[in-house]
């Protein structure tokens, strides 16, 4: 855990710690561009003390960085709620094809199967074949995502707190901003823009919190 000096203030970066699991959050969506990340900051602090998101920080980055500076204003991890915390998200943008996506996701998954049997053959003498199927996504998401030409990506570790919480709550709110759909690969769960907020604040807030966050109202989203 590093801290630095800025601004007469305490920053703890979280960023560098080891031995987490990576996850994603994949936004799927037309709309990205830099006029929105007032709103998005807007947003956070609609529910969260988010102090600043560094300027550095572009949707023209193919590859890039997402730093936040925030408050944990929460008597989980009391410990903290005196300093100003950073989070330094990974993030990418890339063009989006449904057909190029769903042949990658059918060659992992024979690339995934033949792992296993490789596995299976070291402790069986004989087994049976598996039919090879292709993945197929859910028809409502399939007729989603045909829509969209650019998908976002957001790296966090899932088993630190504070970059799961916020995390997950960028991801919601840049989906709902941008009318876009978006696959959280923890959970291997989809939502769209319609979902996605009420369902992910569901998750981060206890039932005493939930009341102040789940009824906000929804801002004028991109067009």
């Amino acid at each position: 855990m590093q801290k630095t000096v800025h601004r007469n203030c305490y920053f703890i970066d979280f960023s560098n710690l080891i031995n987490k699991m990576s996850a994603y959050i994949h936004i799927y969506t037309n709309a990205l561009t830099d006029d929105l990340i007032p709103t998005i900051l807007k947003r956070l602090n609609e529910h969260e003390s988010v102090l600043d998101i560094n300027s550095s920080f572009s949707f023209r980055n193919s590859n890039g960085n997402l730093p936040i500076v925030f408050k944990w204003e929460k008597p989980s991890l009391e410990i903290f709620n005196e300093n100003n915390l950073k989070l330094n998200f990974s993030t990418s943008i890339k063009p989006f094809d449904l057909k190029e996506y769903k042949k990658k996701l059918f060659k992992d998954k024979i690339i995934k199967q033949s792992f296993i049997q490789k596995l299976t053959t070291l402790f069986k003498k004989k087994k049976k074949k598996k039919a090879v199927k292709t993945i197929k996504l859910s028809a409502e998401i399939e007729a989603q995502l045909q829509n969209y030409n650019k998908v976002f990506s957001i790296k966090y570790h899932a088993g630190d707190v504070f970059e799961n919480h916020f995390g997950t709550l960028i991801g919601a709110i840049i989906t709902e901003l941008t009318k876009g759909v978006c696959h959280f690969t923890q959970d291997n769960v989809w939502y769209d823009s319609k979902n996605v907020l009420r369902e992910s604040l569901v998750n981060l807030y206890t039932l005493e919190e939930l009341p102040n966050h789940i009824n906000k109202n929804v801002v004028a989203v991109a067009s």
